[in-house]
């Protein structure tokens, strides 16, 4: 009987340490996984920023070309 308690008890030991380090690796792994998802999103931002700042370059340049337009067909 005493056999077994031992033979019980090591397997339940080694479970253990097994489940501490799926714990750390899931932990580190979810950190990671984080801070890439904080950098995707970071370098999405500044790619809409670019974006909508080009786009009101242009809007900018199309205003100015209408008006140009608009002048010259004024004039004649």
């Amino acid at each position: 009987m005493r056999g077994r308690a031992v033979l019980l008890a090591f397997p339940l030991l080694v479970l253990t340490a097994c489940e501490k380090d799926f714990d750390e690796k899931y932990q580190e792994n979810l950190e990671q996984l984080n801070e890439d998802a904080r950098e995707i999103e970071a370098h999405v931002d500044q790619q809409l920023a670019e974006g909508r700042e080009a786009d009101t370059v242009l809007e900018s340049e199309e205003d100015g070309q209408q008006r140009t337009e608009a002048r010259s067909e004024a004039a004649q």
